[in-house]
């Protein structure tokens, strides 16, 4: 039954013809037009495709007067083509259905080309309700629909919210005005805008269909990949565990640079799909080494103790859009306090106008971070002259988001006995003493 439900009912792409200078203008205004017509025209292509593997009867709608030779090269057989009329959205969809109603007396499920993540199940699903229900709705995040469908007369359309975030709703209630059973598919998301194309950069990686994967393949030439690199040093598990929470928050690549090599650390890595890799020698060389390790992409620099917001990545792609690198505000771990929230304030206040450090996760696009000449080959203020460089010399803001820093040193020596020592240690760096020296009282605090 359900093979057959699915042989009767008609697909219907209704969808407008990508062309450069149109189209997803909020994307538009986020990445440029050109970025929004390449991205538009793989989504558009993806759907296409779905319609060329749909085991039942299809159609294409197109919002364009004629439908050019491009678009005939992309259908792999005979489908019903159609050009939408003028007129509103829901005008123009309402008529397309009734021109279809009288090719097609069975189903007719209609998609977009802006919800590439829908898999061919659900629509094979969607196809199998409308055995059982007279209508069937897949809400969208933003409130509107990913796919519609129905076995009977749509009511009347040209009135409903079309474009906004009401759309489901007034859908619904239309279509049970008109006594029509409807089912609700569980909501899915469709692609307006930056937040969603950060969103569907994430999914698409567990996506095999070969469309979804060139759509990936653009976007990450739109949004580069994050790799993150982790110094180590005696503190295994607790770098594993945050490589592992970068990954599953949509990082790339990660990197542990171990200060030594460590085949139980490295085993787990290769089994975690992490890189690593050893180095002998002082903080700043390995930085460095981890930064060379990769090709492409923008660098992200982590202490393995450091509790990144989970919108971290994101909020990296989106910065990057704009600046060549930055940092987040810095935040300590943990339960807050007055004299935490002053030391905060005061440590942000230096990182605005000063310096920040290393503990505020610096990112850097990767051709900016060569062109700096990257991390100072030192055991201690490592970052200082790679910071300056950057603030001088190229785009850089710190990110209001905020990453958690450790707090056990300021524990085990005493929040003031710290605080007053990393200044002093400052100071010495500034007046010429050298990292090497400064790196021995550190570690002795």
């Amino acid at each position: 039954m359900a093979d057959a439900a699915i042989a009767e009912t008609l697909l219907v792409l209704f969808a407008r013809e990508p062309h450069a200078g149109s189209g997803k203008s909020r994307i538009a205004e986020e990445l440029g037009n050109t970025a929004a017509h390449a991205i538009n025209s793989e989504m558009y292509a993806a759907a296409l495709a779905v319609l060329n593997r749909w085991p039942g009867p299809a159609a294409l709608a197109l919002a364009d007067p004629s439908i050019d030779s491009d678009t005939h090269d992309a259908l792999s057989r005979e489908h019903i083509k159609l050009a939408q009329p003028g007129g509103s959205f829901g005008a123009r969809f309402q008529s397309v259905d009734l021109t279809l109603c009288s090719q097609h007396r069975g189903p007719r499920l209609y998609l977009g080309s802006d919800a590439p993540e829908l898999s061919e199940t659900f629509y094979r699903i969607a196809a199998e309700q409308l055995e059982h229900y007279d209508a069937v709705l897949a809400p969208a995040e933003d409130g509107g629909v990913t796919l519609l469908g129905t076995r009977c007369n749509w009511p009347a359309l040209e009135h409903l919210p079309w474009g906004t975030n009401k759309l489901c709703e007034a859908l619904e209630e239309a279509c049970l005005k008109e006594g029509l059973s409807v089912m609700k598919m569980p909501v899915s998301a469709d692609v307006d805008t930056l937040d969603d194309l950060l969103r569907l950069r994430r999914s698409l990686k567990q996506d095999t269909r070969n469309n979804q994967q060139q759509l990936l393949m653009r976007l990450k030439k739109i949004l580069p990949d994050v790799c993150a690199v982790i110094p180590v040093k005696h503190d295994d598990e607790v770098a594993l565990a945050l490589s592992e929470a970068l990954i599953s928050q949509g990082t790339d690549q990660v990197l542990i640079i171990d200060h030594e090599h460590n085949n139980p650390l490295a085993e787990a890595c290769n089994q975690l799909g992490i890189h690593y890799q050893s180095n002998p020698n002082n903080r700043g060389t390995r930085l460095d080494a981890g930064a060379r390790y990769f090709k492409s992409g923008n660098l992200w620099f982590l202490h393995a103790d450091a509790k990144p917001a989970k919108t971290a990545i994101d909020d990296i792609r989106k910065h990057l859009l704009q600046y060549d690198a930055g940092c987040f505000r810095f935040q300590f771990s943990g339960p807050g306090s007055a004299g935490k929230y002053l030391l905060e304030r005061i440590i942000n206040w230096r990182a605005k106008h000063f310096v920040a450090y290393g503990d505020q996760g610096l990112f850097v696009k990767l051709q900016t971070y060569i062109g700096s000449g990257g991390f100072a080959h030192t055991p201690l203020f490592e970052e200082v002259p790679l910071i300056k460089y950057l603030k001088r010399h190229t785009r850089f803001a710190m990110l209001n988001t905020p990453i958690g820093v450790s707090t056990r040193r300021w524990q085990k020596d005493g929040w003031i006995k710290r605080t007053l020592h990393n200044r002093w240690l400052v100071i010495r760096y500034l007046a010429g003493a050298s990292p090497e020296s400064l790196s021995k009282s550190y570690t002795r605090q």
